[in-house]
């Protein structure tokens, strides 16, 4: 077991900066066989990460970008099925409630769904501010981009770690559109289709729907299958374009899961070590003197059904005017949110330990942006003003059972088992406004060097009106009643001043190839845990504004006339007040710590003969937070969480003509070496490294309408953990969370007009 005060940051060698790179070579070019006669060639990717669109490989940041056809014959369905192909990029979920994505060992994974992730999120151009608003399919999209690094400049106060942008199909001026349709084990029964084309002179309308169902991965042997899903999802669009160079685009989306049965732990024995951090204890038994009779993670007894109801909902405008000398963008959007959870916590057959989510929110976001070029286009530059609001409304209720022996594990200091009610409530509301400036320009100075600089300025204002109650406990230390807001404590409501900025030259060595160096400073605003379970100390509610700065060096360049790609960097982060995530006992905390990281990533994109593609990725990372505080109040040395050191992921695909279509046949997978899964790093939050691979045979008919698909994801059914609570200390027991199990279906698919 490699422990973390074992870990060394040692400078990389010669071989990493030979060949940790990066940049998204995902668009799987090669996809669509050249006519006859034509070479093979992998085509351009076009991509917005400076919020104008460009081909990815002039562009001087870490990117992976997936097009409509890589999306699909991937067999890429949920939002966070990007990151099998993503070197640097992983993710953590509880089921559909709460996601967080994590880029380069960058995330924030407290499940309160009031905090803001330092991974930026973008669907259509607005920014979604709530880890409860992502989870969905990915259905009708144009493109899927990845931006690894600070992104702060562009993008904002939360792009500490990277952006994520979903782009969508928008409608066209011809009838076209597309029907698919899935079934697989666990009862999967998943549809999808779009239908787009001309309303009237100038008018264009698209509208696209998914619908997804599955029975539970977890076979609940008391009672009902968890981890379900039952997802409906829509998008209508309206594009009006009056006169040459005006286009109004309005887009009204939404998402609505249905009772579905979430709380997907996988219950294991655990006891607190010297420090405090659990360690896996098979055959004991936890504080209520349970033992899981079976050691298969899917197997589990969990005596409450948990429920998982949510609607999603926006509406985003986009004005987009274009003239000779400028381009002015607005994006308008507004988003809601409401949610009811409810998880058996403890994951045994007895009701003694549960966790409920009543959750609202809003936003409202406004984005004006100008861009143009000057000097013949050697100056090119964008500005602009951006404007954030949301409100977060939440109950959360942690509930130990009356009918439960409540704290009667043996190693707990406490005299008797009295049974009785142990109910803590949180209600709370949190307000965040923050009006930004940004602007950025790009100066060729010669025909081969370009300097690039940027800057932001984020004022960010919020509060929180909180409220913690666990006085129906029946010990009188656990008993507390804590009114914390603007009134009680001026800490409750704060303000941040956040600048961030970007420096960066390119270099063009020749066609086809460049290099570049960046300066980076990403931030994220500061706020408050709101924990829903004792005790709760309003001296460690408020938190500090994180920062990152980031310098990175890299190479894009294709050759072999056209038929190979090979992009990369290395990067060196200094990390001051990251917003690191704990759970003390059963307490959600969120603690600025210091951290350094450093690494690199490498992608690289072959046609070797006609008819086949080959892509690899490979991301290495080192990261050490120095003073990592555990509950018995030692400081130990740590890593980040979700950060392997090595990370691969491959892709190889060949497709040749038979009579009446085209057969193909593709596998993929990804491998990540051992992980810790909190920061604390304790014993039980060690994932080995672990392999998870695909593979899809596929027949497209002669004309290019009809699709048949094949597939198998995680073919050895390999057991990984996501994420891990431990829970040692009090409980004696470790909730992990656990990626899907071998899945396999056959998907056909219909579409016209293009």
């Amino acid at each position: 077991m490699i422990q973390a005060s074992k870990v060394r940051f040692g400078l990389l060698g010669p071989l990493l900066l030979g060949v940790c790179l990066v940049s998204g070579v995902h668009a799987q070019e090669a996809t669509n066989a050249p006519a006859a006669g034509e070479s093979d060639k992998l085509s351009e990717i076009i991509v917005t990460a400076q919020k104008r669109e460009q081909n990815m490989q002039t562009v001087g940041t870490s990117i992976t970008a997936f097009d409509a056809n890589s999306l699909a014959q991937l067999g890429l369905h949920d939002v966070t099925d990007i990151t099998q192909q993503v070197p640097g990029l992983q993710y953590n979920q509880f089921g559909s409630t709460v996601t967080v994505y994590n880029i380069r060992g960058v995330s924030q994974n407290d499940f309160s769904d009031h905090e803001e992730p330092p991974v930026a999120v973008y669907s259509d151009g607005a920014y979604i501010a709530s880890t409860g608003a992502l989870a969905g399919s990915l259905f009708d999209l144009q493109r899927v981009e990845v931006l690894r690094g600070p992104q702060g400049t562009l993008f904002g106060r939360n792009a500490t770690g990277g952006t994520i942008q979903y782009v969508s199909n928008k409608p066209t001026d011809e009838l076209e559109g597309y029907f698919d349709a899935t079934v697989g084990n666990y009862d999967e029964i998943d549809t999808e289709g779009a239908l787009s084309g001309p309303l009237a002179q100038g008018l264009d309308g698209r509208i696209a729907f998914a619908q997804d169902y599955h029975s539970g991965y977890i076979d609940n042997l008391v009672g009902h299958p968890v981890e379900d899903l039952n997802q409906l999802a829509f998008r209508a669009q309206l594009d009006y374009k009056p006169v040459s160079g005006l286009d109004f685009l309005v887009n009204l989306h939404g998402v609505n899961n249905d009772h579905e049965t979430q709380g997907d732990y996988s219950w294991a024995a655990s006891r607190p070590d010297a420090t405090g951090r659990g360690v896996f204890t098979p055959g004991l038994p936890d504080f209520n003197n349970y033992i899981d009779p079976s050691t298969n993670p899917f197997d589990q007894e969990e005596g409450r059904r948990g429920i998982f109801n949510r609607t999603v909902w926006g509406i985003t405008g986009t004005t987009t005017w274009k003239t000779d000398a400028f381009t002015l963008t607005s994006v308008t959007d507004y988003l809601q949110v409401q949610k009811r959870y409810g998880e058996d916590s403890a994951a045994t057959p007895y009701p003694v330990f549960t966790y409920d989510v009543f959750y609202h929110y809003n936003q409202y976001s406004e984005e004006l942006r100008l861009n143009g070029d000057l000097d013949g286009g050697a100056l090119r530059w964008t500005g602009g003003l951006y404007y954030l609001h949301y409100l977060t409304l939440m109950d959360g209720l942690t509930d130990f059972n009356p009918n439960a022996n409540f704290f009667c594990f043996p190693t707990v200091p406490l005299s008797g088992c009295e049974p009785g009610p142990g109910v803590a409530y949180a209600l709370f509301t949190l307000h965040d406004s923050s009006p930004a400036v940004f602007g950025q320009l790009e100066y060729d100075l010669s025909p081969k060097w370009t300097l690039i600089g940027g800057a932001r300025y984020t004022y960010d204002n919020k509060s929180i009106d909180y409220l913690f109650n666990s006085t129906t406990s029946p010990f009188p230390f656990l008993q507390q009643l804590l009114y914390y807001n603007p009134s009680t404590d001026p800490t409750a409501a704060r303000d941040w001043n956040i600048v961030t900025w970007k420096g960066e030259l390119d270099y063009k060595v020749v066609k086809d190839t460049m290099l570049y160096a960046s300066v980076n400073r990403g931030a994220k605003g500061g706020g408050w845990s709101a924990p829903t379970a004792f005790p709760v100390d309003p001296a460690q509610l408020p938190y500090n504004e994180e920062k990152l700065t980031s310098y990175e060096a890299g190479f894009k360049s294709t050759f072999w006339d056209g038929k190979a790609r090979l992009n990369g960097d290395v990067f060196y982060y200094t990390y001051k007040d990251y917003q690191g995530f704990f759970l003390d006992i059963a307490t959600e905390v969120v603690e600025n710590v210091n951290a350094r990281e450093k690494g690199g990533e490498l992608e690289l994109a072959l046609l070797p003969a006609h008819g086949l593609t080959l892509q690899l990725g490979l991301s290495h990372l080192e990261t050490i937070v120095p003073f990592v505080p555990t509950p018995a109040g030692i400081y130990v040395p740590g890593q980040m969480p979700q950060a392997p050191h090595w990370s691969l992921n491959a892709v190889a695909r060949y497709e040749w003509a038979v009579p009446g279509g085209q057969l193909s046949v593709e596998a993929d997978g990804k491998y990540n070496s051992y992980q810790y899964l909190e920061l604390l790093n304790a014993p039980v939050d060690l994932q080995p490294g672990y392999l998870v691979a695909n593979t899809q045979l596929g027949f497209m008919s002669e004309n290019g309408h009809w699709e048949v698909d094949a597939w198998v994801k995680n073919i050895g059914d390999k057991w990984y953990r996501m994420y891990n609570l431990d829970l040692s200390s009090v409980l004696g027991m470790n909730e992990g969370v656990y990626g899907p199990p071998r899945t396999y279906g056959l998907t056909g698919r219909y579409h016209f007009g293009r």
